[in-house]
């Protein structure tokens, strides 16, 4: 006789689609749970702690719309991170692929005259063939993805400086877009409602679909992904693609942020807050994988900790060594997370 807590479950399996039994899961230790909702707690008591400091400027509704509006280009990327990560790869050239669409989008308007909606088209068009490239070189060339996206990366901000001669642009962009960076909906940031929808968008395929889990078993183990049948190569081109259109979408975003296609942003220093994120959040929620939910709560904790520090009286120089910091330590807690859950440090290669 079997009680519902010990039967044995015939699931199917994703990546063989065979059955294989499943028991149900043990309840979870305290080491498990504090793994899970750690950096929820910490977040917590982070904004008790700074709302009792600073109560007349960090306990307001016009800080939280700062730094809600401040990570919502910022999610975006972090999507973009994410997917090549989700397969075994690193795509280091996000924040390139950012610029080069934000300028191209703006040049669109400005100097070729195209309306609005056919400049928004150019800069998504060129995320996801920068993306394709990407995918090319590292899927089928067999290159290193991180020393493959740093020369991309390399390559497209030079040529943004060389077209742009390091000049923003913001003349004769689309006034709606502009504006939208200063736009409310019942109270909370259009950008920040915009990166909420690409988030779960993002959500939905890596979970819900096929896809998502042909990807994460490439980037869990790629030779059983292949005895399987995934088509791994074109999985992991795929990845890229669908980054570089993040990429692109951040960027069109990144125009309504600051009001002009700026050739300055998109280096490491743009994108560390997005890949710190993106590793603490692999820590926490799901630990030992990345996800959508871990790494949106760890890139509001980076955005609170910075605004925190630095209402109580720190300098900005702290935002670069929080965020520096923040990434060396992200990396080193969702290495030892991932080994001690699935034996495997790799962070994609």
């Amino acid at each position: 006789m079997t009680t519902p807590g010990s039967q044995v479950r015939e699931r199917p399996n994703p990546v063989d689609g065979g059955n294989r039994p499943s028991r149900a899961r043990p309840r979870p230790s305290l080491l498990d749970l504090g793994e899970r909702f750690g950096l929820v707690v910490i977040l917590v008591l982070e904004i008790v702690f700074f709302v009792v400091m600073e109560p007349e400027t960090f306990g307001t509704v016009a800080n939280v719309r700062i730094v809600t509006t401040s990570i919502s280009v910022l999610a975006v990327l972090a999507m973009g991170l994410m997917l090549p990560l989700l397969g075994g790869r690193f795509d280091v050239s996000t924040g390139a692929i950012l610029c080069v669409s934000s300028v191209a989008t703006a040049s669109a308007m400005s100097r070729y005259g195209l309306p609005l909606g056919a400049a928004i088209v150019v800069g998504l068009v060129l995320g996801c063939a920068i993306g394709a490239v990407n995918g090319l070189v590292v899927a089928y060339l067999g290159v290193n993805s991180i020393i493959a996206t740093i020369g991309t990366g390399t390559v497209l901000i030079g040529l943004v400086q060389a077209y742009t001669e390091g000049l923003p642009i913001q003349n004769g962009l689309s006034p709606w877009l502009v504006e939208l960076g200063n736009q409310n909906l019942l109270g909370v940031p259009t950008l920040f409602l915009i990166a909420v929808v690409v988030c779960f968008a993002s959500w939905y395929l890596i979970t819900q679909t096929p896809w998502g889990r042909f990807l994460t078993a490439t980037g869990s183990n790629l030779n059983a992904a292949r005895l399987n049948g995934i088509p791994a190569r074109r999985i992991v081109f795929q990845s890229f693609v669908v980054s570089g259109l993040l990429a692109g979408i951040g960027g069109i975003m990144q125009i309504a942020a600051q009001g002009s296609g700026d050739p300055s942003i998109g280096g490491i220093p743009f994108i560390l807050p997005a890949l710190a994120a993106v590793f603490l959040g692999a820590t926490t929620l799901r630990p030992g994988r990345y996800n959508v939910g871990g790494t949106v709560l760890a890139l509001i904790f980076i955005a609170t900790t910075i605004s925190g520090l630095i209402l109580v009286g720190l300098k900005p120089w702290v935002t670069d060594v929080f965020n520096g910091a923040a990434v060396v330590v992200a990396i080193a807690i969702s290495a030892q997370v991932r080994r001690r859950r699935t034996g495997s440090m790799g962070v994609g290669g």
